[in-house]
């Protein structure tokens, strides 16, 4: 495949590279589905009362876990829609259970399981 041209290709075909190591194709999913991911971020922000950033940094990277843990077994972007969902229900309803380590009064909070700290620096590299 062609790797200067990323516009041409399919999501299974961006998926199937970024899984391989390329960087530019999963900086290209991102690209395409961050109108999205903002979205998302924004109803969740609005809903649960969580800073949007925040919420848009988690929320994308969940998307990046998306592609790579996507196994081709139907269209991506349902699935995605699916994975960010349940993720965020999951993570809601253990808040509810009263999760360690974070505090009483926090609304919201979403898992970060490699604790990987999101910043805006780092989505300058997708």
């Amino acid at each position: 495949m062609n790797h200067f041209n990323y516009g041409k290709y399919s999501d299974n075909q961006l998926i199937k590279l970024a899984q391989s190591g390329d960087v530019k194709a999963k900086g290209r999913l991102f690209e395409k589905y961050e109108g999205f991911i903002v979205n998302e971020s924004y109803k969740l922000s609005e809903n649960c009362r969580t800073d949007f950033k925040d919420t848009f940094g988690n929320l994308s990277y969940l998307f990046l876990c998306a592609v790579d843990n996507f196994n081709f077994k139907g269209k991506f972007n349902g699935y995605v829609k699916y994975y960010l969902s349940l993720k965020v229900r999951d993570d809601i309803g253990k808040r509810k259970a009263r999760m360690p380590h974070v505090p009483k009064g926090e609304p919201f909070y979403i898992r970060n399981f490699n604790e990987i700290i999101i910043s805006d620096e780092d989505l300058e590299d997708y």
